[in-house]
């Protein structure tokens, strides 16, 4: 059984609200596969002794400025062209299961 199947691709397109074509699968298929084979390389990297980090800088960030509000629009303004508004936020339909 392949692990990247048409039916696999299928049911993803559905989830996801479009369709697919057979051909734009195979692309598809062909482009999981390099990525898996790229991620395989991530995993032969010997990584004992390193640290794993919870921030991507060791220094803490200190230079950001100070956020200063200029030319804020009210709410009414932001909202005035949107077709659905419920509770003063935008509504959208659901996209995605």
């Amino acid at each position: 059984m392949e692990k990247f199947s048409n039916e696999y691709f299928h049911k993803l397109a559905n989830d996801l609200k479009f369709d697919l074509s057979d051909e734009e699968i195979n692309e598809l298929k062909k482009d999981f596969i390099e990525v898996e084979k790229q991620v395989e390389l991530f995993e032969k990297i010997d990584t004992t002794g390193v640290e794993p980090m919870v921030y991507p800088f060791e220094e803490a960030t200190t230079f950001l400025r100070e956020d200063i509000e200029e030319d804020v629009l009210s709410q009414e303004d932001a909202l005035k062209n949107v077709k659905d508004v419920r509770m003063g936020h935008v509504h959208v339909p659901k996209v995605v299961k």
